[in-house]
């Protein structure tokens, strides 16, 4: 089996859980991948440790946060491998594993004693105001159009499925999967929603209107969102990841993408269980 190991320096300091993790996997008759952007780290120096683009993997180990995790989905290549994270960071609503359980996680994965859950994403299409495709991209969490930094209003309109639903000034709108209904949305008081649900989020970020709610559509549905008169650049950011300037009269476009997401599980679905405990470590650092 070859298992690809994805990294975080900044939350696994000289890459120790990572060579770790190279070690057991090793040991075990194993082939551990690391991608060629880690060639001149410790990790790739680490015995046994192989080169390779992480396509070529029966599935991957994330090693770090949720950041780190929604980094290691958006690599060139990525696609239908399945993954797994080992959180390293304060919240870690997309990682399963402890530290502390690192080995006997790994002889799961080998012996092949876990079960694969698909998640929906999102992709995203911006157009200019002449409909012209500007750029592109796909999301595990969410599509966020905002302000771009500046202290102007930013008066969006949406429309679902062609017809028009409203018209929402106010610092901008999130449109997220189930999976990233904890995420932004959820500080801007959507809705949490199990994540192996399918359906789209849509949820305004402090509107300047007296009413202030989600909006919930079928995952089949066509999400349109139009900048009106505004003397600056929206900002479209996909999964925090890819950032669009966006003038006046472009409009974004989100639907369910023919990609998901195979997030490999260990133990039995507990998410009710652990969200609370997730929600109150955020903040607090391992």
């Amino acid at each position: 089996m070859r298992i690809g190991v994805y990294s975080n320096p900044d939350k696994d300091p000289a890459f120790g859980v990572a060579i770790r993790a190279a070690g057991l996997i090793h040991d075990a008759g194993s082939v551990c991948v690391v991608h060629p952007v880690y060639r001149d780290t410790a990790l790739a120096a680490a015995p046994a440790v192989e080169l390779a683009e992480y396509a070529t993997c029966d599935l991957l180990i994330c090693m770090g946060g949720d950041g780190t995790f929604l980094s290691a989905i958006h690599m060139p290549g990525f696609d239908h491998v399945p993954i797994i994270g080992v959180n390293l960071g304060s919240v870690g609503f997309l990682l399963e594993i402890m530290p502390e359980c690192l080995a006997d996680a790994i002889g799961k994965l080998l012996s092949g004693h876990y079960h694969l859950e698909q998640r929906m994403m999102l992709d995203v299409f911006c157009y200019d105001d002449r409909q012209i495709l500007l750029e592109s991209g796909f999301a595990l969490n969410d599509a966020v159009i905002s302000r771009g930094g500046k202290s102007r209003i930013l008066t969006l309109e949406m429309d679902i499925n062609q017809e028009t639903v409203d018209r929402i000034p106010g610092d901008g709108l999130i449109v997220s999967t189930p999976t990233g209904s904890t995420g932004y949305s959820l500080s801007s008081g959507g809705p949490i929603i199990h994540p192996e649900l399918s359906l789209l989020l849509i949820t305004p970020i402090c509107p300047h209107t007296l009413h202030n709610r989600s909006y919930i559509a079928a995952a089949s549905s066509r999400v349109i969102i139009r900048i009106c008169d505004y003397p600056y650049q929206a900002l479209l950011a996909i999964d925090g990841r890819q950032e669009i300037y966006l003038n006046s009269g472009s409009s974004i476009v989100v639907q369910r993408s023919e990609r998901s997401l195979s997030l490999i599980r260990l133990g039995r679905d507990d998410f009710y269980t652990t969200l609370p405990q997730k929600i109150q470590a955020r903040g607090k650092t391992r």
